[in-house]
């Protein structure tokens, strides 16, 4: 199998800055990434390119021309200040399947397309998976005229003006890729939480890519007083609210699991009072925070949900306070193929390779499966998470998964 660490290392060195790596989404750095990876492919003698929106593209011809294709694919952007390891493993993994059928003289049944998208993390347009999205024809020209890169104010159209593309709403939807057209989807994803790790196994299969409900800008508002002079059934004390109603998410959450829910996530990683109203000896009179509910299944989601908004209800009473949880953001959850699962499975116990099924976070992968393409998610063991810094990839588990995921494309 072709090397993968120098391909690693280099596009590190060019994505590198104060601290981790930036990529930005149809960005000079992610220009970059791509350029290298191409590099990389041409030296083991495939075909690259760039589609009609930027993506870069990797070909390994099949035996048939006229079949549906496998493409195998992630993305290139990072979020900022992040790790090498979050999206990029994924398309260097598909050129490093292609290019080791192509060293071992083996022309696969169906053509190999490693796709690297662009801009599949949301911080950059406040919206995940463009570079898919584009891809699959779902957007359009006044889409691309409305999102605004946050560190530019630029429009999406305007960047993709800078890499010499700007597709009209007639090229995006004479050009997308229809789902007829792909056979299987196949992404290699570092893992993004610790399970793996935990568990000692190099690589995961994900059952499903998580859904979510989040409530980004919610509130609940009390009454500023006097922390020394009001009693606590005259107090209409935000913070205390909050509490309660965080704390009875986190139950509900623990409930859940003992009921066998166990794809079930929740986290608020926003809360905090106004900076120029809190001190010490004011009762709190306001609070802001997010709900971030995630799984598997959309009605367990929607029921921790109304859970949520009924315990609201009973604290708003108790405590004299009133909760706003303004605007509902959110996708389904996505089921996986079950066949490719099981292919999956197969080709690691053929290899001698141990594997976990267990559900993973959004990924490129969603699109192609929401629109009836057969999709998989093939996870590598990573310590320390991602969107950090400190993402870590052993290149020896990253071979285990490349390996996995070459059969697997192999048998579609």
């Amino acid at each position: 199998m072709p090397a993968a660490s120098g391909v690693f290392d280099d596009i590190k060195a060019a994505s590198r800055g104060a601290v981790g790596v930036t990529r930005e989404a149809f960005g000079e750095r992610e220009t970059r990434a791509a350029e290298l990876v191409q590099v990389f492919a041409r030296a083991h003698g495939l075909e690259t390119g760039y589609d009609h929106v930027g993506n870069l593209e990797v070909v390994l011809r099949g035996n048939n021309a006229s079949a549906a294709e496998v493409v195998i694919a992630s993305h290139l952007d990072s979020v900022p200040l992040g790790g090498n390891y979050d999206g990029l493993a994924g398309v260097v993994a598909g050129v490093i399947a292609a290019a080791a059928c192509k060293r071992a003289g083996i022309t696969p049944p169906r053509t190999f397309r490693t796709i690297g998208f662009r801009g599949e993390e949301s911080p950059w347009f406040g919206t995940a998976y463009l570079g898919s999205k584009l891809r699959l024809g779902e957007l359009t020209r006044a889409d691309l005229e409305r999102l605004k890169r946050s560190d530019t104010g630029r429009s999406l159209a305007d960047h993709l003006l800078e890499l010499g593309r700007c597709p009209d709403d007639r090229e995006i939807a004479d050009k997308r890729l229809r789902p007829e057209q792909v056979a299987a989807y196949l992404e290699l994803h570092i893992e993004q939480g610790p399970l793996l790790e935990a568990i000692d196994c190099p690589v995961g299969l994900a059952t499903a890519v998580r859904g979510n409900i989040r409530h980004p800008f919610a509130t609940c508002r009390g009454v500023y007083a006097h922390s020394a002079a009001v009693p606590r059934h005259l107090r209409s004390d935000a913070v205390i609210a909050t509490a309660k109603l965080v704390a009875f998410m986190d139950e509900r959450w623990r409930e859940e699991i003992a009921a066998g829910n166990n794809d079930l996530v929740f986290t608020c990683g926003v809360f905090h009072t106004d900076a120029s109203q809190h001190v010490m000896t004011k009762v709190p009179g306001e609070v802001t925070f997010t709900i971030n509910i995630g799984g598997t299944s959309d009605a367990v989601m929607e029921a921790v949900h109304a859970a949520m908004t009924g315990k609201a209800a009973e604290l708003q009473r108790e405590h004299r306070v009133e909760f706003a949880f303004g605007p509902r953001i959110g996708t389904p959850a996505v089921a996986l193929s079950s066949a490719l699962i099981e292919q999956g499975i197969a080709a690691a116990n053929e290899l001698g390779i141990r594997v976990h099924c267990m559900p993973t976070v959004g990924h490129d992968a969603a699109m192609f499966a929401r629109r009836g393409v057969p999709a998989s998610v093939i996870l590598v063991r990573n310590a320390k998470g991602s969107h950090n810094p400190d993402e870590e990839m052993a290149i020896a588990d990253f071979s285990l998964g490349t390996q996995v995921l070459a059969v697997s494309a192999l048998r579609v």
